[in-house]
């Protein structure tokens, strides 16, 4: 779990207007919070401040834990590449290591591509990464009535 604290946050736009200013909220460990407001208000360019993708005119971020966004407009890829976008950074690279390993022994299964993969697996298990499938399979049962083995490779478009 994490923290995020923002404290005395202003924002300028490029014609020099306050677009925020002096922002100040703190969301604690474990708490929930809805950020509501109308178009234009702000909301996208808070989380992109918190997230550090933009740099305030004024005021502090503080958080703790990890941040994962998810973007309104998702693009092209799978279900799976969209969770694994919002996944920890360990558990985005073993992913990819456990696929390029996956991907070798297709080519050629020979014994060190064998031991490459079986590690490959190791490490996305103790990043995690089994943890999380668990979690997906609930959040796409939720949300598309399917569990994550048949969601997965779905389109996100679809």
């Amino acid at each position: 779990m994490g923290h995020i604290e923002v404290s005395g946050l202003t924002y300028l736009l490029p014609d020099g207007r306050p677009l925020l200013w002096d922002v100040s909220f703190k969301v604690g460990d474990g708490a929930k919070a809805a950020l509501v407001g109308p178009n234009g208000a702000g909301k996208t360019t808070l989380l992109r401040l918190i997230t550090g993708e933009l740099v305030p005119a004024a005021g502090r971020i503080s958080c703790s834990g990890g941040i994962g966004v998810m973007r309104q407009f998702l693009g092209t890829g799978t279900v799976h590449d969209l969770l694994l976008s919002v996944a920890p950074r360990d558990v985005h690279e073993t992913a990819a290591a456990l696929d390029a390993a996956g991907s070798a022994i297709e080519l050629r299964d020979d014994e060190p591509r064998q031991l490459a993969y079986a590690q490959a697996i190791a490490d996305y298990a103790d990043a995690g990464g089994y943890d999380l499938e668990v979690v997906w399979d609930v959040c796409t049962t939720e949300a598309l009535g399917l569990p994550f083995a048949q969601a997965g490779g779905r389109g996100v478009g679809t």
